[in-house]
Formats: structure tokens, sequence, C-alpha cells
């Protein structure tokens, strides 16, 4: 007989984040104990963060030397530029809408129009603009594949009107210091020319 929390440990392992809307989420409180020996008894981790509304498995980085260290289960997954340069924009807007004083909800939705106005600004050397909004879908498209973006309306017959929720992952894989650094590197930039 399976574990009552065998589909949240299976969500957990097919995904990079369980959000506190997704329906494993109770699941995954109401049974951490043994999810967390589960998880621990392979050497992986459940780092659940209440407060920001996530959970994700991690696993510890093994010195070379050591003895019967376990497989890689969690890959780490590299972002190239177009895609570092999406995340620090999705991380910077949670950051400003983090401090806002307008805010109804912590939670921050955005539409596919209002991200693309928003990114675009860091690809004006593109002469095609059907070129341009394609490869700017295709980074949005990975930002949901890397659970940065999740789709919450989806609107087929105006696509620019679909709507999007910036996840708290983001600020896992990019830090404040990572973001403070851009911006510097950005304001160097900006001064330079």
């Amino acid at each position: 007989m399976h574990k009552p929390y065998a589909s949240a440990i299976i969500k957990l392992l097919q995904s990079r984040a369980v959000y506190d809307n997704d329906r494993y989420w109770q699941i995954i409180l109401q049974h951490e104990i043994g999810i967390r020996n589960h998880f621990g008894e392979i050497g992986i981790e459940l780092d659940l963060n209440r407060s920001e509304g996530y959970v994700r498995i991690t696993q510890k980085e093994f010195a070379d030397d050591e003895p019967n260290p376990p497989i890689k289960l969690i890959r780490k997954f590299a972002l190239n530029y177009e895609q570092s340069l999406m995340a620090i924009v999705l991380r910077e807007w949670l950051e400003e809408h983090s401090v806002s004083n307008y805010q109804s909800s912590s939670r921050l939705f955005i539409s596919k129009e209002q991200l693309r106005n928003r990114i675009e600004l860091f690809f004006k050397n593109q002469n095609n603009r059907k070129s341009l909004i394609g490869k700017l879908d295709a980074l949005i498209e990975k930002m949901v594949e890397n659970s940065f973006l999740e789709v919450n309306q989806k609107d087929e017959a105006n696509p620019e009107n679909t709507r999007y929720e910036v996840k708290t992952l983001v600020k896992i894989k990019i830090s404040n210091e990572k973001l403070e650094e851009f911006k510097a590197k950005l304001k160097n930039h900006v001064e330079s020319i």
C-alpha cells in the first residue's frame, strides 16, 4: 500500500518547486515529517518556505573525495544570458512589487504584453519585430518551464493578455547580491554611453 503522500513526493521529483496554490501544497504540509524522512533517507533535503509559499527538494554538494556519495538526483539548471536577463527582470519586478504601497496582494501578476514591454528594452538591436516577439515569447515559455512564471489566465483570442504569476523561486536563483551586481553593471553601462 502506498503512502498517502506518494503523489506529493512524485510531484516534487517532477517539478522545480510546488507552490502554495498547488493542490499538493496541503498534502506536503500535512505530511511534512514523513516526506522529509523519505527524502532524507536518500540524501535529499526538503526546502519548505511557508512565508514565500514554496517547497522544493535540494541535494547537498559532496566533496570529490567523499566516500560513496549518492549520485546526483537534483540537477542544477544553468540559464543562458537571455534567460538570466529575463530572470533578473522578473526578480527586480518582484522586489518593486514587495516594496510598493499600492499592492493589494503579495503575489505579482503580469500580462504577456507587460513582460514583453519590460524585457524588449534589452533587445533594441532587433530589426525584425515579428522575430523579436517570437524570441521574447520563447523566453517567457522558458521561464514557465523553469517555474519562475506560472500561467494564471490564458487568453487564446488575445495572447498578449495572457496573465502570469511571477513565482518566488526566482528569488532563490537570483539573490539580492546578484540583483545589486546586475544593477551596478547596468548603471555603469548606461553612464558609459
